[in-house]
C-alpha cells in the first residue's frame, strides 16, 4: 500500500510538473514561432484569408463580437487551470487536480456548446473562422480528456500526450485570437 501511494505521489509530481514546464515552453516556442515568422514575412492563418470587418450593424458584427469574447473566455479558463495546477502541485492535491481539470473540460464545452448554436455567420470567412474555433475548443477538452485518463491510471505516456495536446491547441487558440481580435472595434 505504501508503494502504490508512493506512487501515485511520484506521478502527481510528474504530471504537474510537465504541466508547469509544458506551459513555460509554450511560451518560449511561441515566442520563437512568432520571430520565425515575422522573420519569413508569413503568417499562420488557420484559415485560407483573413475575413474583413463586416458591415457596421450588422448580424455578422454582433456574432464576431460575440465570438472574440468566447475565444478571451476560453483563453481566460485555460489560463485559470494552469494557475490552479500550480497551486495544487505545491500541495501535492492530486483529486483536485482531477477536478479542476474536469471542471475545465465542463466550461470548454459550454463555450463550444454556446459558439456552435448560437453563432450562424453569413460571411463564409467568418464562418470558417469560426469552424476553426471550435475544432480548436474540442482539441484542447480532448487533450484535458488524455491528461485526466493519464492521472487516474497512473499512466505517464497517456498524461504526456494529453498535455502535448493541450499545448498545440493552446498555440492554436493563441494564432486564432491574433487573426480574430483585431477585426472587432
Amino acid at each position: 500500500m505504501k508503494i502504490y501511494r508512493f506512487v501515485l505521489a511520484l506521478m502527481l509530481l510528474a504530471t504537474l510538473l510537465l504541466i508547469i514546464s509544458g506551459c513555460e515552453f509554450r511560451k518560449t516556442d511561441a515566442i520563437e514561432e512568432t520571430g520565425q515568422q515575422q522573420a519569413a514575412g508569413t503568417s499562420n492563418l488557420l484559415y485560407s484569408s483573413t475575413p474583413s470587418l463586416p458591415p457596421p450593424g450588422s448580424r455578422d458584427e454582433a456574432y464576431l463580437k460575440a465570438l472574440t469574447d468566447s475565444i478571451i473566455k476560453a483563453q481566460a479558463i485555460e489560463k485559470e487551470l494552469q494557475l490552479i495546477l500550480a497551486e495544487m502541485q505545491h500541495n501535492d492535491e492530486f483529486i483536485e487536480a482531477q477536478e479542476s481539470i474536469e471542471t475545465a473540460r465542463q466550461e470548454i464545452l459550454y463555450v463550444w456548446n454556446t459558439v456552435h448554436n448560437e453563432l450562424q455567420f453569413d460571411d463564409p470567412l467568418l464562418h470558417k473562422q469560426k469552424q476553426t474555433y471550435e475544432a480548436i475548443l474540442m482539441e484542447y477538452r480532448n487533450g484535458l480528456g488524455l491528461q485526466l485518463i493519464g492521472m487516474q491510471n497512473s499512466d505517464a505516456v497517456k498524461a504526456m500526450e494529453g498535455i502535448e495536446q493541450t499545448k498545440k491547441a493552446n498555440q492554436k487558440l493563441a494564432t486564432l485570437a491574433a487573426d480574430t481580435l483585431p477585426l472587432v472595434k
